[in-house]
């Protein structure tokens, strides 16, 4: 079963469905989770429940979903798919190292990191975390695919080696990544991105603009990625705003998918300071006074 509310948390039930998989999201049931909306734990609970055959084996969620802005209730979920004894799978590429993530209190059974998010290292490499239930499945899988084998990866671990030729370059840059983690300190890291995505906030609102996530009480707002409606109905298009950005030397994202020329998303993620933010903040009231949008009045 695949939960999604955004672009990511879909693309957990596209490559289920490569694999031949019934990829279940909400939807299905009777409970539309659009893009940038909460996750309603009820309607988990009876997708669950009412599943058409047996109990699904592995449920996916995206924990931090960048596409819109909007962190998920993973330890919420992962209670849930406990109890119908799945094996939770939650896509932490990019919330480790910007926000908490003890993976065993959340209840994953699988956790996916990405070597340039948070981490700030250059992509390339994923680390995942697999609890004794995922293994357990795993060696029950007949048809395991041959290089990404995870039986063959924690057999090399033992040895503290690999089990195929790794990209060394990325496992040095990958170290001094965490090094300049371990120096700063990992609470202190996650403070740090914290602040910056509350500072981005409360400059956008202050602004007039508004806020793309709609939060119930299981989620909150993300402290990597803060999604912005772009204020169309006002006269400004998704060129004007962020191509007058990118003029000033400032990119920032776009919307994916269904959200294109709909929203923005500024990243505060990785190594970024709060000089780049408030450039970008800068830059962003400049853009909205030369179009003659006075939104805050």
């Amino acid at each position: 079963m695949c939960i999604a509310n955004g672009k990511f948390g879909e693309r957990f039930g596209e490559i289920a469905g490569r694999y031949k998989a019934d990829a279940v999201t909400p939807v299905n049931v009777n409970v539309n989770f659009e893009w940038g909306h909460s996750i309603e734990l009820e309607a988990v609970k009876e997708a669950l429940e009412n599943s058409s055959s047996s109990d699904p084996k592995i449920v996916t969620m995206v924990h931090n979903e960048t596409s819109t802005g909007i962190l998920n209730p993973a330890k919420e979920v992962g209670k849930l798919a406990r109890k119908h004894d799945a094996v939770f799978v939650l896509d932490c590429i990019t919330s480790i190292a910007g926000d908490n993530v003890p993976v065993d209190e959340l209840g994953a059974d699988i956790a996916i990191v990405g070597s340039q998010k948070c981490l700030g290292a250059p992509p390339g490499l994923s680390a995942l975390s697999v609890s004794e239930h995922a293994r357990e499945m795993i060696r029950e899988n007949e048809r395991r695919p041959y290089y990404m084998d995870l039986i063959a990866y924690k057999k090399s671990l033992e040895k503290k080696q690999t089990p195929y030729t790794p990209a060394l370059p990325l496992f040095f840059a990958l170290h001094e990544a965490l090094a300049v983690i371990r120096e700063e300190g990992m609470e202190n890291r996650i403070e740090r991105h914290r602040g910056m995505a509350k500072t981005v906030r409360d400059a956008v609102t202050g602004l007039g603009l508004r806020l793309f996530p709609k939060l119930n009480e299981v989620s909150d707002y993300s402290n990597t990625v803060t999604a912005i409606e772009i204020p169309v109905a006002n006269g400004i298009t998704d060129e004007q705003l962020r191509g007058g950005m990118r003029k000033r030397g400032v990119i920032v994202a776009g919307g994916q998918g269904k959200l294109k020329g709909e929203i923005f998303r500024i990243a505060t993620m990785g190594n970024i300071t709060e000089r780049e933010v408030r450039r970008t903040l800068d830059a962003l009231e400049v853009v909205l006074e030369e179009n003659n949008l006075t939104l805050s009045d």
